[in-house]
């Protein structure tokens, strides 16, 4: 296990030009250097972008900029005393991790090319060359050059995604490797497709389509690949869900006659946040994102979700989407934390806009909506949507009974609303 990486309280700031001075007499153990002057006043160390301790007392740092409008790694530092503990290891993977979060694509360095503990290292954490280098990191080398630092060893620059397209290509790869034949397509969908994704909140869903029902087989050769872009995508670790349904499950409920009893037991495979990879029974619910998928999936792997997926009636999507409605109730009973419950008010609007205002929307464009045609919530709903896609902290006081009481109420809006459009067919 790695260490435990935090934020430099301004205590910690004190210390780090002497510790990085201690990093660096590796370097003229070495016979590299000498090297110039490392990071600056503790005044400079306080206006980093960031600053990633370890320890108390600290025995490593990292220190983040921004360059190029993305995230640059400036310096990263280990006490020789704490030297082969995973301490560099885990102060990279926090610095990628806060650089995924902050809305970056990329994490990017500079570093000597033929140190082992500079770009080696740094390769076997998934950085590679960078030649194609923007007005920012030219300035960085150029500065290196006159400060001497290309006279005492090669300099390169390195660059590693950290983004969600880095995530999405590294699960296609995996999926598509474990998966082979099986995999007849794999999409993403979602706010990163729908718009208004929040790079410090939003999760990235994606639907597999294969050619045969989920089993055990195909979980335990699939758990490598989540458990390996976990690993390389720190700052996305639980923030990613997959769903895995055969296509002849999909194809039997978008079926207008099929036994409903007999296709319930068809199998699907979903890992999510907050919950491992695990096979569960399919249901009408899903419908709703096969959907979606068919309309507006973007392709990672394999033919057009159209060629893959079958079109569903409006009735059966309709209905799939009033059965998730009905059971907001019993969901919103176990959302205690301040972050499910902005995530319930959001999602009922979403619900609202779709069944009663026959709109697809955002969850913010959703809340906005909302807003306009029910003004007596407009504090509940901007306080969720504010919440979601400014960042609030988990500490802000509890709201559920306020958010348990809007989502029954509105819920019950929409199936009345519903009822009174068809009642023949609602139940």
């Amino acid at each position: 296990m790695l260490p435990d990486v935090r934020p430099a309280s301004p205590r910690d700031l004190e210390h780090l030009p002497t510790l990085e001075a201690a990093a660096d007499a590796l370097f003229a153990a070495a016979g590299i250097g000498p090297l110039p002057p490392g990071v600056g006043s503790v005044e400079e160390l306080a206006g980093a972008a960031a600053v990633l301790v370890v320890g108390d007392p600290v025995v490593g740092f990292a220190r983040l900029e921004r360059v190029d409008g993305q995230a640059h790694l400036e310096q990263l530092s280990v006490h020789p005393s704490a030297a082969r503990r995973g301490v560099g290891a885990a102060l990279l993977e926090a610095a990628a991790g806060w650089a995924a979060r902050s809305g970056h694509d990329a994490l990017t360095l500079c570093t000597f090319a033929d140190v082992p503990w500079n770009a080696p290292f740094y390769a076997r954490h998934g950085f590679v060359e960078l030649t194609d280098l923007g007005p920012g990191l030219r300035l960085l080398r150029e500065t290196e050059r006159r400060l001497g630092l290309d006279a005492l060893g090669r300099r390169v620059v390195l660059r590693r995604g950290v983004g969600p397209e880095a995530v999405l290509a590294d699960l296609a790869a995996g999926l598509g490797a474990a998966l082979g034949d099986d995999l007849l397509g794999l999409y993403t969908h979602g706010s990163l497709v729908a718009g208004d994704f929040a790079p410090s909140r939003s999760d990235l869903d994606v639907l597999a389509v294969v050619a045969r029902a989920p089993d055990d087989a195909m979980l335990a050769a699939v758990a490598p690949v989540h458990t390996a872009l976990a690993e390389r995508h720190p700052g996305w670790r639980g923030r990613v869900e997959v769903e895995t349904v055969a296509r002849s499950t999909v194809e039997a409920y978008a079926g207008r006659h099929v036994d409903a009893a007999a296709r319930r037991e068809d199998p699907i495979m979903r890992i999510s946040p907050g919950e491992a990879l695990h096979l569960l029974p399919a249901s009408n619910h899903r419908v709703l994102t096969w959907a979606t998928v068919r309309a507006t999936g973007r392709v990672l792997s394999g033919a057009p979700a159209a060629e893959v997926l079958p079109a569903w009636p409006e009735h059966v999507v309709e209905e799939a989407l009033l059965d998730h409605v009905r059971d907001w109730p019993d969901w919103v009973e176990t959302m205690t934390t301040v972050g499910a419950q902005a995530y319930s008010v959001l999602s009922v609007c979403r619900a609202w806009c779709a069944t009663v205002g026959r709109e697809r929307l955002s969850k913010r464009a959703a809340a906005d909506r909302f807003v306009g045609d029910h003004p007596q919530d407009a504090d509940l709903v901007v306080w969720a949507r504010d919440w979601w896609y400014s960042d609030g902290p988990d500490t802000e006081p509890s709201r559920y009974d306020e958010v348990r009481d809007f989502v029954v109420r509105t819920t019950r809006s929409v199936v009345d609303a519903s009822q009174k459009a068809s009642p023949v067919s609602r139940s």
